[in-house]
């Protein structure tokens, strides 16, 4: 069953689809009365009125196509103003094409789709300021003070920062933040998204008593960073306990636990940076280099998987990249449709082809990552990004870095590895990232194409002993494992 959206957000849109017909409609005679009230007389009247049915054609058309006024909440926020500007723009430039092609516009200014596509600016984003308006204006009506609960804020992060962002999105009048306090000097006086930063946790009871004595009552601190797993934060907790206020977690409100961020001086987050700001330049280069080099090949490739496998050529895969933002990964399709005619599932073993394992054994159905790569989604090193389902619980540390093309893990042992293997492989090649090391990664790639995977018990080894260091007691296990494994072996990595 299809449900409908609410009937405040209904009539909202309804507001917004009158805007916008009215603006497709009045666009091009409010243009033509601007630039030449005369156009509509008797030599060029019918010219000027096809003008205007073509532009509202065109502008009802991209109205639809851009999915204008569709927005829940905030109808004039920056990807609904992006929308409106691009869908004025394709309005405009195809009302030109087709009445250049009508008439070659012998009988209308060539300055009148200037003028329109700004007329059409005009009365879309002046319409959603105006319902924008209409909505603040029933919302102030409806609005229960009595219900508002204002809140401290603890540390100035990251999770204070999106849970900030998450209140503005919707609208939560009942939460009101007063401020926030934050054990960094340095940020005494800023402000966080309009909220100011005011001082230390510890003066939190001096805070509750002075916000009070204006009428101001704080009912919660909101400490914005995980509970603690063995025991409560004793310092806050007195601190508030003198305050006469209750502490909470924000990872138990908003239901998640934020990463653990990785810990850095000052020489060595500079020292990161400029690694960043290299490695980023080779890949933006070298893919561009890369790509233009093996177009004749990829093209061949691209004809061989249509003729083996026909379309599409190019197959793409839902994989969580730095920070864990989600991304799409592409590469050259190599396996047949997972059904088949009689629409029956057929099993991967089944499906695939000579000419696509042929790909999958030299890695040229990578390829097409070439465009991750150009586009920051990817980098040529990294660690291999993993589909949302098998990102593991305690893997964070491999999402801050971009994900690569080949990695630590795929040199030292690639498809043989456990997935607990690659993940000690990929962290320490976190740990230890340098130019250097990215440089040797892609030479002994080169290789482990031609040869196969081979499985490096040491360097195994050496970054389990790394994690074993942290508290986890993996390598007797895993080193025994991965003696075991010496012979090449090339499968599903």
């Amino acid at each position: 069953m299809k449900v409908r959206t609410p009937t405040s957000n209904e009539s909202m849109h309804r507001f917004l689809r009158a805007i916008d017909m009215f603006s497709v409609f009045a666009a091009g005679p409010v243009a033509m009365g601007l630039r030449d009230p005369s156009l509509f007389s008797a030599p060029r009247a019918g010219s000027a009125v096809a003008y205007c049915l073509i532009g509202s054609g065109a502008g009802l058309l991209m109205v639809i196509t851009f999915h204008l006024g569709k927005s829940l909440h905030d109808h004039l926020s920056a990807r609904e103003v992006r929308s409106v500007v691009a869908a004025s723009l394709a309005a405009t430039a195809l009302t030109a094409v087709a009445a250049f092609s009508l008439d070659r516009l012998n009988y209308v200014p060539r300055s009148l789709p200037l003028i329109q596509l700004l007329v059409l600016w005009s009365l879309m984003l002046g319409g959603r300021a105006l319902a924008m308006r209409r909505r603040g204006f029933a919302g102030a009506r409806v609005r229960n003070y009595s219900l508002e609960s204002h809140t401290l804020l603890v540390s100035a992060n990251d999770f204070a920062f999106s849970y900030l962002k998450m209140l503005d999105a919707f609208d939560v009048d009942r939460t009101n933040i007063v401020a926030i306090l934050d054990r960094n000097p340095r940020l005494f006086g800023r402000a966080l998204l309009g909220h100011p930063i005011i001082g230390p946790p510890s003066a939190i009871a001096r805070v509750v008593r002075e916000y009070k004595v204006h009428g101001v009552d704080i009912t919660r601190v909101l400490i914005c960073e995980n509970r603690p797993k063995e025991r409560e934060d004793g310092e806050i907790a007195e601190y508030c306990d003198s305050a006469g206020v209750a502490p909470s977690y924000l990872s138990d409100v908003v239901g998640f636990e934020l990463g653990e961020p990785m810990q850095q001086d000052e020489e060595s987050a500079g020292e990161r940076k400029n690694y960043q700001f290299l490695k980023r330049t080779f890949d933006l280069s070298a893919s561009v280099a890369i790509a233009i080099t093996i177009s004749p090949v990829a093209t061949l490739i691209a004809l061989g998987i249509l003729i083996d496998l026909g379309w599409p050529i190019i197959f793409w895969q839902k994989r969580l990249g730095y920070r864990g933002r989600p991304f799409l990964i592409y590469k050259f399709r190599t396996l047949h449709a997972p059904y088949d005619r009689q629409a029956n599932f057929v099993e991967e073993s089944q499906r695939a082809s000579r000419f696509g394992s042929f790909l999958r054994r030299l890695r040229l159905d990578e390829l097409p990552q070439l465009w991750n790569v150009f586009t920051g989604d990817m980098s040529f090193v990294g660690p291999r990004p993993l589909l949302p389902i098998d990102q593991p619980n305690a893997g964070q540390l491999r999402l801050t870095v971009p994900p690569g093309v080949t990695g630590w893990a795929q040199i030292n042992g690639g498809r043989q590895n456990t997935a607990e293997e690659k993940g000690m492989l990929d962290e320490w090649y976190v740990r230890n990232a340098s130019v250097w090391l990215d440089i040797r990664i892609i030479l002994r790639t080169v290789g482990t194409v031609l040869f196969g995977d081979r499985c490096n018990v040491s360097h195994v080894a050496e970054s389990v002993e790394t994690d074993r260091l942290d508290g986890q007691n993996w390598l007797p296990a895993m080193a025994a494992a991965g003696s075991a494994r010496s012979s090449p072996r090339q499968g599903p990595e």
